[in-house]
């Protein structure tokens, strides 16, 4: 009968302890290359967003908005509000569908869900916000850049055919503020 050959391996233990090394570092650069939001908005040229953001109606009401990194720029968190109204979310990148995704909720019950895509030096946000009484709305806003401290941010229509309008609803001019360091509270003993 023909049994088949196997050829040993001989290998020093050296040998072996180069060759596990190896392949550790082979894996952990497979993981550090996994790409994480925070390069990609890198990559997009819109780092510039970050920070905090307000504006003004025509009719005096203040808008604000702040975009926050967290959990090592793997995740965008962002923060608006006008009057009463208030509402934060979540911006991620999923890997497995090569997107950047948004999810948030309001003080008034409703929630949203969006993506992110770059339009040329626009960072759009597609996004589809539903209030509590089920009622829709679907709009896109494209931030781009106007100087160092000012964002301007087009509001536009969307189409059940998930197409854009061709112009805006309206358009709003952001300035950046600067974020304001805590007080250091003095604490005395009794």
């Amino acid at each position: 009968m023909n049994q088949p050959k196997t050829a040993k391996l001989h290998m020093s233990s050296r040998n072996t302890l180069l060759a596990v090394a190896a392949v550790l570092v082979i894996l952990a650069a497979g993981a550090s290359a996994q790409q994480k939001l925070g390069d990609l908005v890198t990559e997009g040229g819109f780092d510039w967003m970050m920070g905090k953001w307000v504006a003004e109606t025509d009719e005096g009401q203040e808008l604000q908005i702040i975009y926050k990194w967290e959990l090592d720029k793997h995740l965008l968190t962002v923060y608006f509000k006008i009057g009463r109204y208030e509402s934060r979310g979540m911006i991620f990148y999923v890997p497995t569908e090569d997107k950047i995704v948004q999810i948030g909720a309001d003080n008034q019950g409703g929630s949203g869900r969006g993506t992110w895509e770059a339009d040329g030096n626009k960072a759009v946000n597609k996004y589809e916000h539903t209030r509590a009484d089920g009622q829709t709305n679907k709009m896109a806003m494209a931030h781009s850049k106007v100087d160092a401290n000012t964002m301007k941010v087009e509001v536009y229509e969307v189409y059940s055919s998930g197409e854009l309008a061709d112009y805006p609803s309206f358009t709003v001019e952001y300035k950046r503020q600067k974020e304001q360091t805590p007080k250091k509270e003095s604490y005395t003993t009794p």
